[in-house]
């Protein structure tokens, strides 16, 4: 299964070993070069499917290996969906909302790790995200998210949620590339 950065598109892998869309997604940037990437010369609505997803106004749901996924797209369908889904993605931060599901794949964790992929191995599942495969290199800047909920100290959290501390001395300045300073 494929999520891109924005939680707004996902997509399955079906039974045959396509790429699956729900019908309100198929028609993006990302869907094309996801179809180009898997060596599909199906076109955005041909990858989309009814038969795979059930959607209305506030998502889609939809069914791979046995796991049931749930793409909200409104925080309305949040309590029902986390209580049927095994996995729930939303472009929206959902926070501890949804207890129910085994994966929660949201905006925050989109923001810190990029877009990723499921992988369902018999009863596990296996996240991969793009800030884990680019790795931690000198030209790739950690992300710094800023709480949206009351602060404990300077708000800001580094990529792994941990809290980031504004005032640990000149160990914590980062070098701005002017020796002077």
């Amino acid at each position: 299964m494929l999520i891109e950065r924005d939680g707004a598109t996902a997509a399955l892998r079906s039974e045959t070993g396509n790429l699956v869309f729900p019908p309100a997604t198929a028609a993006s940037y990302s869907v094309d070069k996801w179809l180009l990437a898997d060596g599909d010369d199906r076109d955005a609505a041909a990858a989309s499917s009814e038969d795979t997803f059930r959607c209305d106004s506030l998502g889609c749901i939809g069914t791979v290996k046995g796991k049931t996924v749930a793409l909200i797209r409104h925080p309305a369908a949040l309590e029902e969906d986390c209580r049927l889904a095994d996995i729930v993605i939303a472009p929206f931060t959902i926070g501890k909302k949804c207890r129910a599901a085994r994966v929660i794949v949201d905006r925050r964790m989109l923001k810190s790790e990029g877009a990723s992929a499921l992988y369902i191995e018999g009863l596990s599942i296996r996240t991969e995200t793009v800030a884990a495969a680019r790795g931690r290199r000198p030209w790739v800047p950690d992300h710094t998210i800023v709480r949206t909920g009351p602060p404990s100290h300077s708000g800001h959290v580094d990529a792994h949620g941990n809290e980031a501390d504004d005032n640990a001395g000149d160990a914590a300045k980062r070098f701005n590339g002017n020796p002077d300073e």
